[in-house]
């Protein structure tokens, strides 16, 4: 991963409390892909998650909205990330192969 220095101006952060300032922004616009969590998605799902992620190298963001948690990424890493199966629930990998079931 590369660690990227961030210079902001203190009107940046001034803005209405629903809005992200415009540097958080722009980070979030370097990636070109984004998985929107519900807010209230498992703790435990989310850090095995992101375990998963980390252990496979993927370079990712993560982002706190009010009602969702996005975890922005670059396109190809979706195969090491969450999704929603086929039952409507949160997994992470692959449909067939899941390395973490929250259900245990």
């Amino acid at each position: 991963m590369t660690k990227h220095q961030f210079a902001r101006v203190v009107e940046e952060d001034q803005k209405r409390p629903d809005q992200q300032p415009d540097w958080l922004e722009r980070l979030r616009r370097n990636f070109d892909a984004e998985v929107h969590l519900p807010a209230d998605i498992s703790r435990e799902f989310l850090s095995a998650a992101l375990l998963w992620a980390v252990d496979n190298k993927v370079d990712f963001g993560l982002f706190h909205e009010a009602s969702e948690i996005i975890i922005a990424h670059f396109g190809g890493d979706e195969i090491y990330l969450p999704s929603r199966w086929s039952d409507k629930r949160w997994h992470t990998g692959l449909e067939d192969k899941e390395p973490f079931d929250p259900s245990d």
